[in-house]
């Protein structure tokens, strides 16, 4: 069968290839941006930038975009139900060729091969056999997928080979977009259970020079669980910044990603730069460092092992904390056991929470707490607002002054969105727990009654500002007042932070994804 037909049938191919290459399901890691404003609350905003940082990781390209509409169009020509064992596949050349006896297909110019799934090979030529069951790219070739619940990929390379029978295959290379990353890579093996990159390369940032970039001699990727990289380098533009011998990579938990360094200034410590150092020691146990040195202030570090599983989750940290109203707190070290879980089959989850450890702040104590919290699924009110609420009890012992404080803790957030671009909140607290009573003010309220509200307005696709007020509630008097601007550059945000009340600034830089 030879000539112009432009369509013609041909089965399995950029399923397999596309499947082969799946590095685990998409997703985005969540950030703390304003979480350290414990006075106007901001943070219940966060999910905002979150969500605007992922809208940005996961934009599709045109060709991933015209994918979606051919797809979408050839599920309206087909005639009775699909079979997932066989799915349907169009091929598109301007010139093709078929040979039923021997099973060798051949098609050039312009080649398309398209599967019901989403899934899209593009080259100048291809050759194969179908009964072999194995297909071939000597030039360049173009792979783009859209497959609902995987990641969305716009790849190219060279020298394809794949044996789709066998899941397995290879293509040299390679570059582009695969979930998150974009990737880069001399050569790329594919197996039913796992991906080989030799001389490879990730980043989230899209510029041909990226900003930053991890790089390693060999990476492994185990769709759907971990990465491995061999010999890994950490970069900065041009300059690598440190090796190491391995980095291990939980895909399974997007949320944990890549941490770069971070640079900043605020008026109580001056300048200051950071960086979270980690060490997936099992599968389970991560060790960390978080540096940050201040141009004011001694460096204040933080060092920690943390393990989790199922709904158990075990801390251990030693070094400097503080919070928005900088007051500091050495935990040295300090233990914390946490489960959570949802409440049977009811719209309700609940945390336990135990911590015990040495605190200091110009003297010792040994520092205990228990809590148990519940918080109900968010409420929706009509389509633009949600109601979010919290419920608590917690009780505090100081061995230093003897002290217990215990009590109820809840808050109520109203969340209304006014339209695309802009969204505001008004929050009521309450904690029996407050700076007055406590023996460390570190991460309370001077008060234990607080109604916030603010705003948070997106005026153009780079810029975001957000204003947040509280009041004491008893006395009737404003608090604070919080301003916050968000600027995205090509793969940083640059965060300011101004306290009116307080005429503080704070300045910090973080590479993000654009």
């Amino acid at each position: 069968m030879k000539g112009n037909n432009r369509r013609i049938a041909w089965r399995y191919l950029a399923l397999h290839l596309a499947a082969a290459l799946t590095l685990g399901s998409a997703g985005t890691a969540e950030a703390y941006y304003t979480s350290d404003d414990l006075n106007t609350d901001t943070e219940v905003l966060d999910y905002i930038e979150n969500a605007r940082r992922n809208a940005r990781e996961n934009r599709v390209t045109e060709a991933q975009q015209k994918l979606a509409q051919d797809v979408e169009e050839m599920r309206t020509h087909l005639r009775g139900p699909i079979d997932p064992a066989r799915l349907p596949l169009a091929l598109e050349g301007d010139d093709m060729f078929y040979d039923e006896a021997t099973g060798e297909v051949y098609a050039k110019g312009n080649v398309r091969i398209t599967e019901i799934d989403a899934r899209r090979f593009l080259s100048d030529e291809a050759r194969g056999n179908l009964k072999e069951q194995v297909v071939k790219v000597d030039g360049r070739s173009h792979m783009v997928q859209m497959t609902p619940g995987e990641p969305h990929a716009d790849m190219e390379g060279y020298r394809a080979i794949y044996h789709y029978g066998r899941h397995t295959g290879h293509m040299e290379d390679v570059k582009g977009k695969y979930g998150q990353y974009y990737i880069t890579g001399r050569r790329i093996e594919m197996y039913p259970d796992k991906v080989l990159i030799y001389d490879g390369s990730q980043t989230k940032c899209g510029a041909k020079k990226p900003d930053y970039h991890v790089s390693g001699d060999l990476i492994e990727i185990y769709p759907g669980k971990e990465m491995l990289i061999h010999q890994v380098k950490y970069w900065l533009k041009d300059k690598v910044v440190y090796t190491r011998p391995l980095h291990r990579q939980d895909i399974s938990k997007p949320e944990k990603g890549l941490e770069l360094p971070r640079v900043g200034y605020d008026s109580d410590n001056g300048a200051w730069i950071g960086q979270k150092f980690d060490w997936q020691l099992t599968p389970r146990l991560n060790a960390y460092a978080n540096i940050r040195y201040y141009s004011r202030a001694k460096a204040k570090n933080i060092f920690g092992v943390d393990w989790e599983n199922g709904g158990n989750s075990v801390s251990v940290q030693y070094g400097q904390f503080h919070d928005s109203d900088s007051h500091w707190i050495k935990k040295e070290p300090t233990f914390i056991y946490q489960y959570g879980h949802r409440l049977g089959h009811l719209p309700v989850s609940y945390n336990l929470k135990y911590e015990i450890g040495r605190w200091s702040a110009g003297y010792t104590s040994t520092h205990r707490y228990y809590g148990i919290t519940i918080t109900p699924d968010p409420l929706p009110l009509g389509r633009t607002a949600r109601l979010l609420t919290s419920f608590g009890y917690g009780v505090t012992q100081e061995s230093y002054d003897d002290s217990t404080v215990n009590g109820f803790n809840y808050s109520a957030t109203l969340l209304k969105d006014m339209g695309k671009d802009v969204t505001v909140y008004l929050r009521y607290t309450y904690s029996a727990a407050n700076a007055k009573n406590s023996l460390f003010s570190y991460d309370l309220d001077d008060y234990s009654r607080k109604f916030s509200f603010g705003v948070s307005w997106a005026f153009t696709d780079r810029d975001r500002i957000v204003v947040g007020q509280s009041f004491d509630v008893e006395t009737r008097r404003q608090e604070d007042i919080d301003y916050y601007w968000f600027h995205d550059m090509h793969c940083a945000q640059l965060i300011l932070r101004y306290r009116a009340k307080r005429s503080t600034w704070n300045v910090s830089m973080q590479f993000t994804p654009w």
